[in-house]
């Protein structure tokens, strides 16, 4: 081999080695902008999950602190005291915006930096490189037909339905945050009892025929209507669907006065020669006088021709605040008639049924169902179990107000009961035995809820200050799934229920 082979092959070996200082320094340089990278991506991805979190928090006047723990498990720092997480850089803590700079009420921005300090770009002289990050959420109440059917009978009179208007209003808050509209949010309330009151403006629903003044003086129809059955002039059936007045129409409530008609089988001499008939009084003598009228919703011992009657009727869907707010909070027990949940759940759905658009007022509501980016929901609350009322206190109850003179024999309960959406007990229009009649409430609101969640609408179920197994079981199977239901045996429980449904409602996107 020649000598100017070897000088050859070292002219290569050393061309090799300076072409290789490049390469390396290049290799580290991209090594080094690669890390810069990933972090950058990693603090954007753990700025985008704590800025929902803490959107949601506060809309629902919680803090920040949720979302910012979140921020750092994505970042993935090591211990609570540090701020070194993933890839050995360094994030400052996330600032809190309230609202985003330029955004509206509701808005929230979450921004931080990363430092990197690299490798060979370090030792080039170049670093610590950082890089920044922000993310903002809206907290917004859209997509969304919302039905608060909520139990006003008077079991939960004095501190219930405080908590009750209390624990609703909060739910408004969070969905509604400080506006008193939001896109695509609209809001129905369906207080209930025994019956329902869909409005006294609404005479074109009823049987023609059925309403005039005369029966109701010197009181008047307050609204609320018959359940629909072949005895009031629909079909068996139509108080479990949706159909409209036009196909099924209603029957209006009427409690006529029990007064002088409930003789005793044997007349009672009064002195010489007079033989009087002695009438025990009944559970609403409402025609004893004119001034005896006390309607509605004043106690049990209240009388008139819409005893029993909600005094707020149903509250159609409605995208003002305010006016829900006004409802919800003139909310008051109704005394007498018991608890018909399943009414309250079929007037529920008829202000969530598109069948029913444009009969409540607004030509475009209920939306059809299945609406893109749209969710139709019923939130149920009631303390108590399924119950046809019998007041005590007046015939056909267990004893008259007074006793009856002397001689007179006591009144025997025949079991019957108040009056209801579907009549008195005895002679109901379902033609329901007495004996069964607690059972068969409850399978007539197990079929409302399945038919009701048939046509697509969520329900979640409140069930307050009830420690009955078998209540507590009906409920959990009527809500949509078992996370719907929520057990609720104080005021405290009810407050967290409704702001936990309402958090779960309000949607958060990602708006930047």
């Amino acid at each position: 081999m020649t000598s100017s082979s070897f000088l050859k092959r070292g002219s290569v070996t050393i061309m090799t080695g300076l072409l290789a200082i490049p390469l390396v320094a290049m290799t580290g340089v991209a090594i080094d902008l690669a890390r810069v990278w990933l972090v950058k991506s990693r603090l954007q991805v753990s700025l985008d999950a704590a800025v929902l979190v803490v959107a949601r928090d506060l809309a629902t006047g919680g803090t920040s602190a949720d979302g910012l723990n979140l921020f750092w498990a994505n970042f993935g720092r090591a211990s609570g005291t540090t701020t070194v997480g993933y890839l050995s850089a360094t994030a400052t803590i996330p600032v809190v915006h309230n609202p985003a700079p330029g955004g509206v009420a509701g808005s929230v921005q979450l921004t931080s930096s990363a430092t990197v300090a690299p490798t060979l770009l370090g030792i080039m002289g170049i670093g610590p490189i950082t890089v920044t990050g922000a993310s903002t959420a809206q907290s917004a109440a859209y997509g969304l037909e919302l039905s608060l059917v909520l139990d006003n009978t008077g079991s939960m009179a004095g501190s219930s339905i405080t908590s009750l208007i209390s624990a609703s209003n909060q739910l408004l808050n969070i969905l509604y945050g400080g506006n008193d509209t939001q896109p695509h949010l609209w809001v129905s309330v369906v207080p209930f009892a025994a019956t329902v009151n869909v409005g006294n403006a609404h005479t074109g629903w009823l049987v023609g025929g059925t309403i005039n003044q005369a029966p109701y003086s010197p009181s008047h129809w307050m609204g609320c209507v018959m359940a629909r059955t072949a005895a009031t002039g629909a079909q068996d059936g139509d108080d479990f669907n949706d159909k409209t007045p036009t196909q099924a129409s209603f029957k209006p409530f009427l409690w006529a006065s029990t007064y002088h008609i409930y003789p005793t089988t044997a007349g009672i001499k009064y002195g010489t020669g007079n033989k009087l008939t002695y009438w025990y009084p009944g559970d609403n003598d409402w025609t004893v006088s004119p001034n005896n009228i006390q309607e509605p919703d004043q106690g049990n011992t209240s009388v008139g021709p819409n005893l029993g009657c909600p005094s707020l009727p149903v509250l159609p869907e409605t995208a003002s605040k305010a006016a829900v707010t006004a409802v919800i909070n003139q909310m008051v027990p109704v005394y007498r008639g018991g608890t018909i949940i399943s009414l309250g759940l079929q007037s529920g759905w008829w202000t969530l049924s598109p069948n029913w658009r444009g009969l409540w007022g607004d030509p475009n509501m209920p939306l059809a169902y299945n609406t893109p980016y749209m969710k139709k929901v019923i939130v149920l609350m009631t303390d108590g179990n399924n119950e046809w009322y019998d007041w005590p206190d007046g015939v056909p109850g267990q004893r008259p107000p007074t006793a009856p003179p002397s001689g007179v024999p006591a009144w025997t309960a025949d079991g019957d009961a108040d009056f209801t959406a579907y009549g008195r007990l005895k002679t109901n229009t379902r033609g329901v035995a007495s004996g069964t009649i607690t059972t068969t409430l409850n399978t007539w609101m197990s079929q409302m809820c399945t038919t009701i969640k048939q046509n697509g609408i969520i329900i979640y179920t409140i069930l307050f200050n009830n420690n009955t197994a078998a209540t507590q079981t009906l409920f959990r199977n009527c809500a949509s799934s078992a996370s719907n239901y929520f057990l609720s045996p104080t005021g405290t429980d009810l407050q967290n229920a409704f702001k936990q449904i309402g958090k779960e409602l309000s949607t958060l996107r990602l708006s930047q």
